[in-house]
């Protein structure tokens, strides 16, 4: 368009351009129409507060719960994928909504001892037996958390505190045989309350009980590890070694049949045999402590230091409690002269067994030995110790005497 012809057109727009015929004042009426409306809806609001407040914030909705039942079913599901710990709270849940049904707390007992947690099996045991005084699967299961808390005990170093679990686990197994003569597995826990404390005078009761357990059900798992525990204390490993086989074949990723097995190799000087089956009892539960110590343990047998170390490591963060263990993974230290780790280890060994031993004491020595290799200065330290093992030991009495010497001859040298 010519810029001309633009000029022309805005100076006749500006030249049409009229003023209103009357001066614009105050608000629109469109603007007063919206306040009071504003105003309407202000006043309806205060005086229908109740109403209102029902239609713009709605009741909320409770969650739908889950029944008792379906807590369980949710946790045999978890439990069969290995994710113990979900399964253990939702059986937490069923046994709160509905504590009239004895399966969830026996199910809760099993996996509460199965994960290492026998305390509060046995807690869980208390009320099971007061709800069904007269059920023998819940006498087994309590029978278990009992010989499951012994265990834990020995790991300790309190074998007199696992003894009289084991007593209890055999009275528990005994109520469950009175209920039901056909019940295998109590006749295994029975077997295992008997053996397992270590007494030769009970080993016959023992078989007896392990006979009757693999009688009335050939196939069970634990009749057939605890047979062949009760062989193994007897010495006949070969016959025991059977019962291994028997049992994995029920239950082939079964840990305590793997481990049980793999030092019925070592009795019989098969130490490669042995790491194998330990190794696959790790496969089967990767945290399990036990395997690891075996391990540890094969290990230092055959000099591989390094690896006798790397195992007990994994045992102790597993598991620090295992007084077994520290002591094996001192050892391991002391065997590759560190001797202040290896000090760290066996006083931790040493302070929960409490005292020598004649089972214990080369810890003991070993404590000691780790002190003076460090510095003749600990000989205070370290001679207490060699004086407990002189006291309860007749295999290492003269190491330790010969310890005590050399802290004497250290001392004469220093002050002649």
């Amino acid at each position: 368009m010519p810029t001309q012809f633009v000029g022309f057109y805005l100076s006749a727009m500006i030249i049409k351009r009229t003023d209103p015929r009357y001066p614009r004042q105050g608000p629109s009426c469109l603007l007063v129409i919206f306040v009071l409306f504003g105003i309407a809806v202000g006043i309806f609001v205060i005086s229908n507060r109740d109403e209102v407040r029902n239609v713009i914030i709605p009741t909320p909705t409770p969650e739908p719960t889950r029944s008792a039942t379906e807590f369980a079913m949710l946790a045999k599901l978890s439990q069969d994928d290995g994710e113990y710990i979900p399964a253990i709270e939702y059986y937490e849940n069923a046994v709160r909504l509905d504590a009239t049904k004895p399966q969830f707390f026996i199910d809760l007992i099993n996996l509460l001892v199965k994960t290492g947690q026998p305390e509060r099996a046995l807690e869980v045991a208390e009320q099971a037996s007061i709800l069904a005084p007269e059920n023998d699967s819940v006498w087994t299961a309590v029978a278990a958390a009992h010989i499951a808390n012994g265990d834990r005990l020995y790991d300790l170093g309190d074998p007199p505190g696992a003894n009289l679990q084991y007593a209890q686990a055999r009275q528990a197994a005994d109520k469950a045989i009175d209920i039901n003569p056909e019940n295998a597995t109590a006749y295994a826990y029975a077997a295992a309350g008997w053996v397992l404390p270590g007494e030769p005078e009970n080993y016959t009761v023992a078989q007896e009980m392990a006979d009757l357990a693999v009688t009335v059900d050939p196939e069970n798992p634990i009749a057939r590890y605890y047979m062949a525990t009760v062989l193994d204390y007897q010495g006949y490993y070969e016959a025991a070694r059977d019962n291994y086989f028997i049992g994995l074949n029920a239950d082939p990723t079964n840990a305590n049949l793997l481990i049980g097995l793999a030092y019925n190799f070592f009795g019989t000087g098969n130490i490669p045999e042995a790491i194998t089956y330990f190794d696959d009892a790790i496969k089967a539960n990767p945290n399990n402590a036990a395997a690891y110590d075996g391990l540890a343990y094969m290990y230092i047998q055959l000099g591989q230091d390094p690896l006798a170390e790397e195992n007990a490591l994994e045992s102790v963060r597993l598991n620090p409690n295992v007084a077994r263990a520290q002591g094996r993974l001192g050892e391991a230290y002391f065997r590759q002269f560190k001797y202040p780790n290896a000090v760290v280890a066996l006083e931790h060994a040493v302070s929960l067994y409490g005292q020598a031993t004649d089972l214990n004491s080369r810890f003991f020595l070993m404590l000691g030995n780790a002190y003076i290799r460090d510095s003749f200065d600990n000989c205070p330290k370290a001679v207490p110790y060699f004086e407990q093992v002189i006291a309860v030991s007749s295999a290492w009495r003269e190491d330790a005497a010969a310890s005590i010497e050399e802290c004497r001859r250290a001392a004469l040298e220093v002050n002649p």
